[in-house]
């Protein structure tokens, strides 16, 4: 009788144990938490011609994976007038625009690589390309 007593004492205090870490102030406690993590940046290296986006102040290097870097916070921005690639480094803290992933801190130097036409790529290039080749045809 003292070995079932003794047992279900001790079931119960672990019970008791395991429910008290799941009381409103210890799941207040994990959510503070929570919001104390701080995203650490992640470090960013590329190297590219700059672009303009069209109807937008952003620019863009485009990334290794093919998608964009948007460099809009770069302090002073590299001049597209050059015509020459860039070597840059910044911080991704994990935010999209709606250019590119964002980069802060932006440090960059141009290379000796010239760059093609710093026109924003468009759908409606390729609707002047076809509307420029059906007036040579035309003429």
């Amino acid at each position: 009788m003292r070995v079932w007593f003794v047992g279900a004492a001790a079931a119960a205090g672990l019970v008791a144990l395991g429910l008290s870490g799941c009381s409103d102030g210890g799941a207040k406690t994990k959510v503070a938490q929570a919001n104390q993590v701080v995203v650490e940046a992640t470090p960013v290296t590329a190297s590219g011609c700059v672009r303009p986006v069209e109807n937008t102040d952003c620019l863009v290097v485009k990334g290794r994976g093919g998608g964009y870097y948007d460099i809009s916070s770069a302090s002073p921005a590299p001049d597209l007038s050059k015509g020459v690639a860039i070597s840059l480094r910044g911080k991704d803290r994990g935010k999209n625009t709606q250019c590119g992933r964002q980069l802060t801190d932006v440090k960059w130097s141009y290379l000796g690589i010239q760059c093609g036409a710093t026109l924003p790529s468009t759908a409606s290039t390729a609707t002047d390309k076809d509307a420029k080749g059906k007036t040579e045809k035309a003429g």
